[in-house]
């Protein structure tokens, strides 16, 4: 796919080819769906379904196969179904091998009397646990949650990690707004580290992978702190090539990882090869990101300030601003950020490109120009074939992309291979290959990198498409305004600076003239033989590798000419890679003695990590302009080496007893050694338990399943490698270098966090498995919390690093699945889930009764681990009160703030969940998933600066007497200093011909000073710019205004399509056909943040999912696929 850009613009254009692609496409899914079915003979089966020992069996399903057509048994095992003569049966019972009967071959005719035998193999669904330990789901006793493939793939997620979305109880995800290049968040059961690593590990094909997160500097994802909407290892597994994802969440289901897991596991399982002939499965899928959820903006008012800086020309003419060109005076407006101006009335002003235009709104939205449709393709291939001895699959996936900023783009080439081979009888090998290139050009820059200040803030009085044909002068500089910075091109500048305009031009200069390179290569290999040394010991052993090395440059271009200013641009080459190499070997026992079995396993884990990030750069600009070389470097080079090494090993045993088949009992334990830690090693036991009381005790028939679980577990989390090093820093100058003692230091004696969990659950299933129930109560408290703890100055530093704080988590996951309807042509399917869970800080160091985690706002808001009270509280500057609860108002008539920072709210959600429905008629179905999170608040400091400067809609309140302003007057006309007097709203004019205003507000509370209810009006303006403003520029901030809830409840994915029956599409060599239309982020139910998306996090790490507007646009998406298999 070719893009185009046109330079005056930077306005994307999609190739011809890309169009035709779509035609062709939208042909090719018109023409099957215009299919038509040829009218076949029916006839109506009746029958009878029992055991082998001549039992009816009630509920059992008979369905015709490759159709919805079914009925399930009655109370006596007799059906009656009307199906085509030709048609083949399939009768299923849970526990009961299927059977299969072709009509058309029958024999004999009359009822059908249908025997089903016991399968033993079809009651053991498999699980797949830690170490990629295989087992029955009823010998588990934790929790473990499953997503099958079929839901990660239907509604076009960018992701695996997207497709999560509410369909696991307890795990919540947040994406940064960077399309499928951004990064993803996972969290399992809430926050477990205050200062540490909360992301769970993901496993793939039963090794570890690297993930890392964003929003975080040690993250492999976040080198380079450049500013751009960075990725993370998890996005690059292809949710094509996975068949399922298990989440472990407990510390008895992760002890097996050591200190790698205490916040949970993904465990993902790659799609492999079925026994049987050649199979070919073909993907295609495309699909629009429309600009979604932008920030909303008033339209009445346009640029200025508030009237206590009005000059006579502005009290006269009710807020405009008067300006001379070419020797006459003009009505035009005050160069500000400010949107105080005067009420839009069409009037003629001076604009502030020398035109003169009316005065009226130039968009309702200036947000909805600076973003584009993006648009989205990915095609997969796929061939699998499987043999009695040997199975492969090998599939490519090409996806290519172009976001929602008006330049970039991605894409991505994905190549994966799975397989076993039986070398001979009593060995089998295990492999695959997976590899990954991928190229983004200009990665989205979060939008606290786009802007400086309050230049985001711009009016709706901006022609932003003028803007972008006049940002940059002909010969390629940044363009700026007559009277300004020297320019070679004085005839371009614009007539005056409006302020609000350097915003823009910052943003679009950094979008076209500061360019990114970044190309991705990584290699995950895995080789797995086992020994079957005998029927009841075998012999595994695997080794894997994760090899990621990225090659990025940053040319950012020349914004002035050299022969007028000191060179500017600039030029990185940065190269980065991480290793890792990991192994295992486990020797498995399993043997029956009649009701009693055992199995263990004894084993050794190592795991060896190695980053480089080698960055070197120009250093005072480029001496000769948009020469993008070293040598172009002003000042001699600046270059820097950051390097890791870490090597982890430890020794596992587990040990399982069961007994007749109901009560089972595992014992794991691992010990393991870390090379950045002291010479030390540490212990991860667990124990679970589990118990099929519907099988040890006769329940009634429609109880169909029930089990109890019990667990206890101890998990650990490591510190940052390096994070215990004591070492000097240091310093140089031109002439030379020296060492010196940091100011916070770290601890030989460092241990990981450990955490102690126990976990109670109940599953149970009903109605021949038609409803279905999953509960678990977990409580956890990990202690040995890695603080930096502030130090006497007698110890020669500030901090330094120790165990000591402890942290403590409870909650609920709840899982419901179900199937309501179930008739011969219509199913309804139902899946709900949801998490509560609640946190609390127990301990912190001795004499630290809080620790900061972010400090925003300059210091007028942060969020902080207070001792005692849930992690992640949010402290913000509120006004002071008096013993009745009254406001205090200073004699300025604005709220006085207390001296310290009071709680106001907290970033965790009570709780988060989802609802996933499936529906089918016949061969049409429609999917819809609905996630919702209840409480958190966020931090949304975009929207109280917009506010501040009056551009949102809730600032408009009080700017006039329509939204409950009060008139007043000045005395004498003193704006500046005189004391507003209140009049009715009828008055025109005051006692000395002063101008009538009617944009007051008083402030409810009492006068400080005197203790009388307060009576001074204060212009809106002033009362927004002051409150809402940020650090020096306000006189009484009150940052509780940048707080809000951040419940949501969303439609997150909406699928519907057709599958075309197998007889239909056989004569074409198909086995398989299905087309759909799909959406995602549609819209919100309901959604407590106002004006902004309720998902624009500015990272991945937990304190800065608290923090909104710091990502580009969010995106609702819209798409068509087509799936074929041969």
């Amino acid at each position: 796919m070719d893009f185009t850009v046109n330079n005056q613009c930077g306005m994307p254009h999609i190739a011809s080819h890309f169009h035709k692609n779509l035609i062709i496409l939208s042909w090719v899914l018109a023409f099957l769906f215009t299919g038509t079915v040829l009218a076949q003979e029916t006839k109506t089966i009746k029958g009878i379904v029992k055991d082998a020992a001549g039992e009816p069996l009630i509920g059992a399903s008979v369905v015709q196969k490759d159709t919805n057509n079914g009925v399930l048994t009655d109370m006596d095992g007799n059906f009656t179904l009307t199906v085509p003569a030709d048609a083949t049966l399939s009768i299923a019972y849970m526990g009961y091998t299927t059977r299969e009967i072709n009509l058309a071959k029958r024999k004999k005719q009359g009822d059908l009397r249908i025997t089903l035998s016991e399968d033993a193999q079809q009651l053991k669904e498999v699980v797949v646990t830690a170490m990629g330990i295989k087992k029955d789901t009823k010998r588990v006793g934790y929790a473990v949650s499953t997503i099958n493939a079929d839901e990660l793939v239907k509604a076009g997620a960018p992701n695996f990690a997207s497709a999560m979305y509410g369909k696991a109880p307890g795990v919540r995800i947040t994406q940064t707004q960077g399309g499928s290049a951004g990064a993803v968040s996972i969290n399992v059961r809430g926050l477990t580290s205050i200062t540490g690593n909360n992301q769970p590990l993901i496993i793939l094909d039963g090794v570890p992978i690297r993930n890392g997160g964003t929003g975080k500097s040690t993250d492999f994802a976040e080198f380079g702190n450049d500013g751009q909407i960075r990725s993370n290892g998890l996005v690059d597994i292809n949710p094509e090539d996975i068949e399922t994802i298990s989440i472990l969440k407990g510390a008895s289901a992760t002890a097996l990882y050591g200190s790698e897991a205490a916040n949970g596991a993904v465990v993902i399982t790659s799609k492999r090869a079925k026994s049987g002939k050649l199979t070919v499965d073909f993907t295609a899928q495309v699909m629009a990101n429309l600009p979604a959820y932008l920030p909303k903006v008033q339209t009445l008012y346009g640029p200025g300030t508030y009237n206590t800086a009005y000059s006579d020309y502005e009290k006269a003419t009710g807020g405009f601003y008067q300006r001379t060109m070419n020797g006459q005076n003009y009505k035009s407006l005050r160069s500000t950020t400010q949107s105080f101006g005067p009420k839009y009335d069409g009037s003629d002003v001076l604009y502030w490109d020398g035109t003169v235009r009316a005065y009226l709104p130039l968009t309702d939205n200036p947000w909805k120009e600076l973003f584009r449709t993006g648009w989205n393709q990915t095609y997969t291939l796929a061939i699998s074939q499987g043999t009695e001895n040997s199975s492969n699959r090998f599939s490519y996936t090409f996806m290519d992309e172009i976001p929602n900023a008006l330049t970039g783009s991605f894409t991505k080439h994905n190549f994966k291979l799975t397989g076993s081979y039986k070398l001979a009888k009593p060995l089998n090998l295990e492999y695959s290959i997976n590899y990954i290139v991928q190229n983004v050009k200009d990665r989205p820059q979060t939008s606290l990198n786009l802007y400086s200040g309050f230049g985001n803030m711009f009016s709706t009085f901006l022609d932003i498409p003028y803007l972008k044909q006049t940002y940059v002068t002909s010969l390629g500089y940044r363009n700026t305004f007559i009277g300004g910075n020297a320019t070679l091109t004085p005839e371009e500048s614009w007539a005056y600076d409006p302020s609000y305009v350097s915003g823009v031009n910052n943003m679009l200069w950094n979008m076209f003239h500061h360019h990114s390179d970044e190309t991705e290569n990584r290699l995950i290999g895995m080789i797995r033989p086992t020994w079957q040394i005998t029927n009841w010991l075998s012999l595994r052993a695997q080794l894997s590798t994760d090899i990621t090395d990225v090659k990025q440059t940053l040319e950012y271009e020349s914004e002035q000419p050299n022969s007028l200013y000191d060179p500017s641009g600039s030029f990185q080459a940065i190269n980065r890679r991480y290793d890792i190499v990991y192994g295992d070997v486990m020797l498995n026992f399993n043997y029956n003695i009649n009701r009693f079995d055992i199995a263990a396993t004894v084993g050794w884990t190592g795991r060896y990590e190695n980053m480089n990030n080698i960055r070197v750069s120009t250093n005072g600009g480029l001496v000769t302009e948009n020469w993008f070389d070293l040598n172009a470097s002003r000042y001699t080079a600046s270059s820097t080496l950051q390097r890791m090494e870490l090597l982890k090993t430890g020794y596992m045993g587990t040990l399982s007893l069961g007994w007749d088949n109901y009560l089972f009992l595992e014992l794991t334990g691992r010990q393991e050694r870390s090379s950045t830690l002291k010479d030390q090693s540490f212990f991860y036991p667990s124990a679970n338990l589990s118990f099929l009381f519907s099988e040890a005790f006769r329940m009634p028939a429609w109880w169909n399943y029930g089990k109890l679980r019990l667990s206890y577990g101890i998990v650990g989390n490591a510190p940052e490698t390096y994070a215990a090093n004591i070492v000097y820093e240091q310093g140089s100058d031109n002439d030379f270098t020296w060492n010196y003692v940091p100011s916070s230091l770290g601890n030989a004696n460092i241990r990981p966090e450990k955490k102690y969990e126990y976990e109670i659950g109940l599953e149970s299933k009903f109605f021949n498995n038609r409803l279905g129930i999953d509960v678990s109560y977990y409580n956890n408290r990990v202690k040995d919390q890695i603080l930096s703890t502030p130090q006497p100055s007698s110890s020669g530093v500030k901090n330094m690093l120790m165990n000591v704080g402890e942290v403590a988590n409870q909650g609920w996951d709840i899982s419901l699945s179900a199937t309501p309807i179930l008739t011969r042509d219509f199913r309804w399917d139902l899946t709900a889930n949801y998490g509560i869970y609640k946190n609390k800080v127990v301990k912190l160091a001795d004499g630290v009764p809080y620790l900061e985690i972010l400090n925003s706002g300059g210091s007028g808001v942060k969020i902080q681990a207070v001792e005692g009270q849930p992690m992640g509280d949010i402290y913000a500057q509120v006004p002071q009160v008096n013993e009745n609860g009254e406001f205090l108002v200073s004699d300025n008539g604005l709220y006085l703030n207390q001296t310290e920072l009071q709680k106001v709210g907290n970033i965790n959600p009570a709780g988060v969940g989802g609802l996933f429905n499936s529906f089918s008629y016949k061969n049409i179905f429609l999917d819809f998933s609905i996630d919702f999170r209840i409480g958190g608040d966020v931090i949304n400091e975009m929207n109280q600066y917009a506010t501040a400067v009056g551009l949102t809609p809730e600032s408009l309140k009080y700017r006039d007497t329509e939204h409950g302003g009060l008139s007043y007057y000045y005395p004498g006309g003193n704006n500046a200093s005189g004391i507003p007097v209140k009049v009715d709203p009828s008055t025109t004019a005051g006692p000395n011909g002063e101008v009538i205003y009617h944009d007051g507000v008083i402030l409810p509370g009492v006068v400080a000073s005197t203790g009388e209810q307060n009576t001074r009006i204060i212009p809106a303006g002033y009362y927004y710019n002051s409150t809402y403003n940020w650090g020096t520029e306000a006189e009484q901030l009150t940052y509780r205004h940048s707080v809000f809830d951040n419940s949501y409840v969303k439609l997150r994915e909406l699928t519907i399509g057709y599958q075309f029956p197998e007889k239909m599409i056989s004569k074409f060599g198909l086995t398989r056909l299905s087309v759909s239309a799909f959406g995602r982020n549609l819209f919100y139910f309901y959604k407590a943040l106002k004006n902004y998306d309720a998902e624009s996090s500015t990272g991945t790490s937990w304190s800065s999912q608290a923090m909104v507007g710091g990502s580009t646009t969010a995106t609702r998406s819209f798409g068509v696929s087509i799936r074929a298999s041969f």
